[in-house]
């Protein structure tokens, strides 16, 4: 039984092995050197040929610029094309124009604030009193500060200031009593919550689009007297011929109460 089982089993191992070999052709080819190779089939490329498939660029749609960016596109071609010495000779831009206005009229001590829209406010104001000028013109503002203090006119302050030209300003005062004529040394006076109302305008326009205009001749008024220290009391020397002790002396000085004088802002 062993030597059957051995018999058969050799019998399915070349069954196997022959079956194998025969669906293999390499294997057939190397074991038989006259049977001829087989290579793969390859398809002959004509050397001729020179047919090469071209891909056609797809034509992209021309996109119509609007806004900046039609003006940074001409700004960037125009540039391309001058050289430095065109561009260095040509004609500065025009600035860009106001949108905030300042009218003071001298005559009538107002201020009218208007914009794109229309008038805004209606202010009574106090110039240049006697002696004193408040300069005449066009002007823009030239820098802005929350509360200035001068320092030409006893550190007066000036709160809200909205400075034009040197040391002038539009700025608020405490004194409303005088508002409607001139009383100030050459600056624009305003009530205090208008002139933050014009300060906080000013800062939201922006200074180069605030148009400033001073006009007008003011009215005839008292010339503003300035303001000296009080010198001190001296009584005169007085002679005492008679007495234990006869010399030149001096009378005590009179006692004065000086009522403390409030002084307005202003420059």
């Amino acid at each position: 039984m062993g030597f059957f089982r051995v018999l058969c089993a050799a019998i399915v191992a070349g069954f196997f092995v022959t079956s194998a070999v025969a669906e293999s052709p390499i294997v057939l080819a190397a074991t038989d050197s006259s049977a001829p190779v087989l290579q793969p089939s390859v398809p002959e490329l004509d050397s001729q040929s020179t047919d090469v498939p071209v891909i056609a660029p797809v034509e992209e749609e021309a996109v119509e610029l609007k806004g900046h960016q039609a003006a940074d596109a001409t700004l960037m071609a125009a540039v391309g094309m001058e050289t430095a010495e065109e561009v260095a000779q040509a004609a500065p831009l025009d600035p860009p124009e106001p949108t905030l206005f300042a009218d003071i009229d001298l005559t009538t001590q107002r201020l009218t604030l208007t914009d794109k829209a229309g008038v805004l406010h209606k202010w009574k104001i106090s110039s240049a009193g006697g002696g004193y000028v408040t300069p005449v013109g066009i002007y823009k503002p030239q820098w802005t500060v929350r509360m200035h203090y001068s320092k030409q006119y006893y550190n007066s302050p000036m709160p809200y200031s909205v400075f034009f030209h040197k040391g002038y300003a539009v700025h608020g005062t405490n004194a409303v009593g005088r508002l409607g004529r001139p009383a100030s040394h050459g600056c624009v006076r305003l009530r205090t919550s208008n002139a933050k109302k014009f300060y906080n305008l000013v800062n939201k326009h922006g200074k180069e689009l605030t148009k400033i205009t001073v006009r007008g001749t003011p009215p005839p008024s008292p010339r503003v007297r300035e303001h000296r220290p009080r010198r001190r009391y001296q009584a005169p020397s007085s002679y005492q011929p008679f007495g234990f002790f006869s010399a030149y002396s001096y009378q005590p000085p009179r006692r004065r109460r000086y009522r403390r004088r409030r002084y307005s802002s202003g420059y």
